[in-house]
C-alpha cells in the first residue's frame, strides 16, 4: 500500500489511521521504524534508548489518531515527535550534558553509506566524510534530512522546529563550506551529496 507513493506516509493512509485502521498504523511502524532507528543513530549510541523512543512514538500515534485528521505533513510529524521524544530521553537519563539545539549529530558518512556511483575515487568519498564530519551539528542535521531522508525544506523546518528560511541556509552555508573544504565545484558537490546515501 505505502511504497508506490513518493512521500510513503501519504494523506490517505494517515486517514486510516486516524480511523483505527491497525493494518495502516502497522504498515507504517514497520517502514518508518528503520529509518527513525537510523535517525536517532546520530544523536546516540543507546539503541535500547531509540528502541524506546520510536516506540513511544508510535504509541502517541496511536493515542491521538483520533486528533491526526489535521495533520498536513504526517511524515514530518513522526520525525518531529520521535526527535522531541528521543531529546527528552536523553536529558532524563542525563546522557548528554547540553541543550537540545547543541545535542550532537553524529551521521556516519562513511564510505558504506557514500555509495555515490561505482567510479567515485575511495579518495573522494574519505574526503567527504572528512569535510561532512567538520560542519556544525545542526548543519549535519539538515544535510542528513535533506539528502538522506529526502525531506523538502518545509518539513526539515519541522522537524528542527526552526523557520523555512533558516533550514534554506542551513543548507546552503553546509554546502557552501563542503565546497570551500573540498575545492569542488558547487554543481560537482550537489551531484555527490544527491547519490550519497542512495
Amino acid at each position: 500500500m505505502i511504497t508506490n507513493h513518493l512521500y510513503p506516509l501519504d494523506q490517505a493512509l494517515w486517514q486510516h489511521i486516524a480511523s483505527s485502521d491497525p493494518q495502516a498504523y502497522s504498515e507504517v511502524y514497520v517502514y518508518y521504524f528503520k529509518r527513525l532507528f537510523n535517525y536517532g543513530r546520530k544523536f546516540t549510541e543507546e539503541e535500547t534508548l531509540i528502541e524506546d523512543a520510536i516506540q513511544e512514538t508510535f504509541i502517541t500515534l496511536w493515542n491521538y489518531r483520533h486528533r491526526m485528521h489535521s495533520i498536513k505533513s504526517p511524515q514530518s510529524y513522526l520525525f518531529y515527535t520521535f526527535r522531541n521524544t528521543l531529546f527528552y530521553k536523553l536529558k532524563q537519563e542525563k546522557k548528554r550534558g547540553m541543550k537540545e539545539d547543541a545535542a550532537i549529530f553524529e551521521p556516519e558518512f562513511n564510505a558504506e553509506h557514500l555509495i555515490i556511483k561505482a567510479e567515485t575515487d575511495a579518495a573522494l568519498q574519505k574526503e567527504l566524510q572528512k569535510a561532512l564530519e567538520q560542519l556544525p551539528a545542526r548543519q549535519r542535521e539538515a544535510i542528513f534530512l535533506r539528502f538522506y531522508e529526502e525531506l523538502p525544506y518545509e518539513q526539515i523546518a519541522e522537524v528542527m522546529q526552526i523557520s523555512v528560511h533558516a533550514t534554506y541556509k542551513s543548507v546552503s552555508k553546509a554546502l557552501i563550506q563542503l565546497r570551500d573544504k573540498m575545492g569542488l565545484p558547487m554543481g560537482m558537490i550537489l551531484f555527490i551529496m544527491e547519490y550519497m546515501l542512495r
